[in-house]
């Protein structure tokens, strides 16, 4: 992809996160890049898109991973970017296939920022294997727990949005956070297909249907 397709297209994306953002829990697909490529950083084509999309010299990130370093590395040389700790990065990484443990320590230690400067709270990019739209789960077969269905609700939702995802630890992990707000943090979703959603720090969460759990049993809680 040439220099002036890729501004394009991370223009293109950025639009896409921008509506996620304004709705909370929405699934929007980010556009199709014309071919394949070789990830200059190690990671997925979407998640490398948003990193690319954020993540510049005038902030700071880290990646979550047992070796970053390979990783962060290649960031910086291309960004300018700083790195820094989980606990002060501006922006937290969380490649596709991390293991769930690193994962949700890395979301329980993000900056929630403060009363006085809730702008410095992190935002954490996290990579999943996939997202889904309601409609498939309304097409769904009974019983199939393969994805996980959370409703949104608060700021930028009229009633509520509903989201399938393959995995539900990061949810646990924003709930050990109890930020009050304005302090917390933005989480923006993304899977290898390139489908993103986003959950503001004003969110509220429930998981609909969990993996051994009846229809409509639910687990809620104030985020």
């Amino acid at each position: 992809m040439g220099a002036d397709k890729e501004l394009h297209h991370i223009q293109l994306s950025f639009r896409a996160v921008m509506d996620a953002m304004a709705r909370p829990g929405r699934v929007y697909g980010l556009p199709a890049t014309q071919g394949k490529k070789a990830s200059r950083f190690g990671l997925e084509g979407p998640l490398e898109t948003l990193v690319k999309m954020f993540i510049d010299q005038a902030v700071s990130f880290c990646v979550v991973a047992p070796d970053p370093a390979g990783i962060q590395d290649a960031i910086v040389a291309e960004t300018h970017a700083r790195t820094a700790g989980q606990a002060d990065a501006a922006f937290v990484v969380v490649p596709h296939g991390c293991d769930k443990e690193l994962a949700g320590q890395a979301i329980v230690q993000a900056s929630a920022g403060s009363f006085l400067s809730p702008e410095a709270g992190a935002t954490v990019l996290l990579g999943c294997e996939r997202l889904a739209f309601l409609t498939e789960r309304e097409g769904a077969e009974a019983g199939d727990a393969s994805l996980y269905w959370v409703s949104v609700e608060g700021p930028g939702v009229r009633d509520s949005h509903v989201f399938g995802i393959d995995c539900f630890d990061w949810v646990w992990a924003r709930k050990r956070r109890g930020d009050e707000f304005p302090c917390g943090i933005e989480i923006i979703l993304v899977d290898r297909q390139g489908q993103v959603a986003a959950i503001p720090r004003s969110s509220f969460l429930s998981v609909l249907a969990m993996e051994g759990g009846a229809e409509g049993e639910e687990a809620s809680w104030l985020m």
